[in-house]
C-alpha cells in the first residue's frame, strides 16, 4: 500500500506546501541558486535593519562567559559528557579569545 496521501484529503496548508515544494523541484539549476541567493540576500538585508533598530550587535560578556565556565564546571559529572579536561580546554580558549580582544580588551 502507498504512503501516498490523496490530494482530496489534503488540508489547504498542505496542499499550498505540496504546490511550492512541486515548483521548487521543477526549476533548473540557474534559478534555484538564484532564489537562494535572493532568499539569503533578503535575510542578510532585514538582518542588518534589525541589528540597527537593536543598536547593533550585542558585545559578548566576558563575565557571562566567565558565569558559563563556572555552570559547567557544576555540571561536570551529571551525565552530559563534561568532565574537569572539557572545562580546562573551554577555560583555556576564554583566555585566549581574551587575549584576542574579543571582550574589547577588558581583562
Amino acid at each position: 500500500m502507498s504512503n501516498r496521501k490523496k490530494n482530496c484529503r489534503r488540508t489547504d496548508e498542505e496542499r499550498a506546501v505540496h504546490d511550492r515544494a512541486t515548483r521548487l523541484r521543477k526549476m533548473t539549476d540557474a534559478q534555484l541558486c538564484d532564489f537562494i541567493d535572493s532568499t539569503y540576500g533578503r535575510g542578510m538585508e532585514e538582518g542588518a535593519k534589525l541589528a540597527d533598530r537593536q543598536g547593533g550587535a550585542a558585545q559578548p560578556s566576558m563575565e557571562g562567559a566567565r558565569l558559563f565556565v563556572k555552570f559547567l564546571e557544576g555540571r561536570t559529572g551529571t551525565g552530559n559528557r563534561i568532565g574537569k579536561g572539557t572545562v580546562l580546554y573551554i577555560t583555556k580558549e576564554l583566555e585566549n579569545a581574551i587575549a584576542a580582544g574579543i571582550f574589547g580588551g577588558a581583562i
